[in-house]
């Protein structure tokens, strides 16, 4: 009798979906763990936040607080406060709240001090850049065709700066020069590249020196006539067109610059120092600006309206800067 022919074993054509099935699993476990680790844990920053203000004192930064300049606590002289200053620096390092809501506070600044006349030409808007504090350059900042900057624009800068840097360490701030259509004949400069350049740097130096900001968060650029503010050939187009822009630039692009890790890689006490040093820098202008106070009080004889902290503080002034 012959044998019974044993069947063909069916070929499995559907291994591939064990292997496919694998891979995906862990493509999808890997995109959750990076999903993870890009997400801050609000919940647990507050509790941090929290210990730090019942333990130093120091306002809420998460709820919307300035942080260090606005605590009580002078952090020059208490030696408990340099943790919380370190803290705060990376508050506002990872907190897109801290730092938005200080984007909103300085713009406010800046608009109710136009509004005064303390700071003409000046506008500050808030992009997808950042903060973007634009100085139009009606012969306020520089000289025709120079960049050398004029009292008036040292002026308009230790404001704008001060603002800046009572909110932020370390931002990274950018200037952007730009200049009109009008060609450069002669001079020092042989075109509007060099010169809108030339402007930004001279801003950039005014406020590393001044404010100790670190230099390699700081970029000067120029732009010439690149980027007008408006088309036109007008006198008050190009007026618009010759000015520069302060950008405190957003920190969802601080991997693109990575220098910021130069300040968070500092050891702490060299932290404290440069921020103590900034710290004492704005309380300089500050009281700059409460004897300048003061000395109009006096001038127009205002000191009957004590209704403001500001012009008592002028009074008291007076009195101690009045011999006996």
């Amino acid at each position: 009798m012959a044998r019974k022919k044993k069947a063909e074993e069916h070929e499995n054509l559907e291994r591939w979906l064990v292997s496919y099935a694998d891979f995906m699993t862990l493509l999808f476990a890997t995109f959750v763990v990076l999903y993870a680790l890009s997400q801050i844990n609000v919940n647990e920053f507050k509790k941090v936040e929290e210990s730090l203000r019942k333990a130093f004192s120091v306002q809420s930064i998460l709820d919307g607080g300035s942080g260090v300049m606005s605590s009580g606590q002078n952090v020059l002289e208490a030696n408990s406060a340099a943790d919380s200053v370190i803290d705060s620096l990376m508050m506002e390092f990872i907190s897109q709240k801290y730092e938005q809501e200080s984007y909103e506070q300085i713009k406010k600044e800046i608009d109710n001090m136009t509004k005064a006349g303390e700071l003409n030409g000046i506008n500050a808007k808030i992009d997808e850049r950042g903060l973007v504090i634009v100085i139009s350059d009606k012969d306020l900042l520089f000289g025709s065709g120079s960049a050398e900057l004029t009292p008036q624009a040292k002026e308009i800068l230790e404001k704008v700066g001060k603002l800046i840097v009572e909110k932020f360490a370390m931002h990274i701030i950018k200037v952007e020069g730009h200049t009109d259509s009008m060609p450069i004949s002669g001079g020092r400069y042989p075109s509007n590249w060099e010169l809108s350049t030339a402007r930004a740097s001279s801003i950039v130096r005014f406020l590393i020196d001044r404010f100790k900001i670190m230099p390699n968060l700081m970029a000067a650029i120029g732009y010439a006539d690149t980027r007008p503010a408006e088309k036109g050939s007008e006198a008050a187009t190009l007026a618009k067109n010759r000015r520069v822009e302060i950008v405190v630039q957003r920190n969802q692009f601080k991997n693109l610059d990575h220098f910021q890790n130069s300040y968070l890689k500092m050891d702490k006490v060299e932290q404290q120092r440069r921020r103590n040093e900034q710290i004492r820098i704005i309380k300089e202008i500050e009281n700059q600006e409460l004897e300048s106070l003061g000395e109009d009080v006096r001038n127009n004889n205002l000191l009957e309206d004590t209704g403001t902290s500001f012009l008592e503080e002028s009074k008291r002034l007076e009195e101690l800067s009045t011999p006996d």
